[in-house]
């Protein structure tokens, strides 16, 4: 893979800081080009934005001498509300309707772009969508295809299908899609055209981590709240509840286990899962599994008054406060920087390889981890050395993890869903 000497280095030192997430090297092809501006974004929240820019002035991109169709009322929300207005970024993120930095996926995402970019040379921008809607997923990507954006990276099964409407209309705009895999209008699957490649994680690999560790730390009373119950957010709960069943069953207390199963149907903070999640922790859970996106707030504000532990997700959040016991995490801005990496060592295009495919990344390509640094370690109980053995035997293949339905489990599952709503 030929890449501008310059970068070499610094492209490889940010690969090995990050998390893992390998993948073969495509065939030697022409270098990047050179006329990429380096230039930086500032990440400013939707308040400082509209304090700066307001809807309609002049300080943002003139859209209407560009190509495609008209904007819609939604797709102009979409660009006055995204975090940097300048034409000609090369790289766009778009994220939903949290804020970029979440603390979680969205900023995770972010860093990888900016550790790529700023090495590489590479102009970077963000676009967050304003409302959750269909509509205005696909806007957002519009906005950012009309201010010349030549790779959109797609943050979350959200944007799955306006990636599946726009990948033919826009076949010279590239698309890498996290988490999830073009849809049609119907939500069924659709064919992954060769400008869009897709990455997704094996999240139920990073659940069973949690799982596992945390009974061997010898908690005994667990909680899931998932965002919305989306492939991925299922695979973290079942990977939870595998993880939770097999360390109960290597302890020979089975009996005596015991896990709540919730999804929100939301990612934001939210009265209602503050409410469980109290009614939870005081009814004696020790433990919640507070999964997707910024939701982790109203679960924090009732481990605080129960002094109850909480486990993070996608990235390590133990900075975010004392009661993250741990965090179920995947290389998101490792897998970007390789891809990114892949695509402008090939010309500014997917190589043959990766165009049109979809990349499943877990422990194998060292992709699945816990955060074992001495302020993020908080388990007293369990060791690294248990940790590392488990984490190994998810790489051999060892551990198998079926995520196709939920677990059959020999401890006592709560499932709080109508549509789940059975008993272990």
């Amino acid at each position: 893979m030929k890449l501008r000497m310059r970068n070499l280095f610094m492209i490889a030192a940010l690969l090995l800081l990050s998390s893992g997430c390998s993948t073969k090297t495509p065939p030697a092809n022409e270098p990047v080009k050179e006329e990429s501006s380096g230039q930086e974004t500032d990440i400013k929240s939707e308040t400082d934005e509209n304090d700066e820019k307001e809807p309609g002035g002049n300080d943002g991109p003139d859209l209407s001498e560009n190509d495609g169709p008209e904007l819609s009322s939604a797709q102009e929300t979409a660009q006055n509300h995204q975090d940097y207005e300048e034409e000609g970024r090369e790289v766009a993120l778009v994220t939903d309707v949290s804020y970029v930095m979440d603390h979680g996926f969205n900023e995770a995402a972010f860093q990888g772009i900016q550790k790529y970019a700023d090495a590489a040379g590479i102009s970077y921008s963000s676009y967050s969508t304003d409302v959750d809607t269909a509509e205005s997923y696909q806007d957002t990507i519009l906005a950012a295809i009309h201010n010349n954006a030549e790779l959109v990276v797609c943050v979350g099964p959200h944007f799955e299908q306006a990636v599946g409407s726009l990948q033919n209309d826009y076949s010279d705009t590239y698309f890498l899609l996290l988490d999830g895999v073009p849809r049609d209008s119907l939500g069924e699957a659709a064919d992954v055209e060769p400008n869009v490649h897709c990455v997704t994680y094996r999240e139920e690999e990073a659940g069973y981590l949690v799982g596992y560790m945390s009974v061997l730390e010898g908690y005994k009373r667990f909680g899931f709240i998932g965002g919305e119950q989306l492939a991925s957010v299922e695979r973290y709960g079942y990977g939870y509840l595998r993880g939770i069943d097999d360390a109960a069953a290597f302890l020979g207390i089975e009996d005596e286990v015991q896990a709540e199963y919730w999804y929100a149907d939301t990612f934001l903070p939210d009265s209602r899962i503050e409410e469980i999640s109290k009614e939870w922790y005081e009814a004696g859970t020790e433990v919640i599994f507070a999964c997707g996106g910024s939701l982790y707030e109203s679960v924090l504000s009732s481990a605080e008054v129960f002094d109850g532990k909480i486990i993070g997700v996608d990235v390590d959040q133990s900075d975010i406060s004392e009661l993250i016991l741990t965090s179920a995490m995947k290389g998101i801005d490792a897998s970007i920087i390789v891809a990114l990496d892949e695509f402008f060592a090939n010309g500014r295009r997917w190589p043959e390889e990766l165009a049109g495919q979809v990349g499943s990344y877990g422990a194998k390509e060292k992709c699945i981890s816990l955060p074992v640094q001495d302020n993020a370690w908080r388990f007293k109980n369990a060791t690294t050395s248990q940790y590392l053995q488990i984490l190994a035997r998810l790489r051999s293949g060892d551990i198998e993890i079926p995520v196709d339905a939920l677990p059959e489990t020999s401890v006592t599952v709560i499932y709080h869903n109508q549509q789940e709503e059975r008993d272990s």
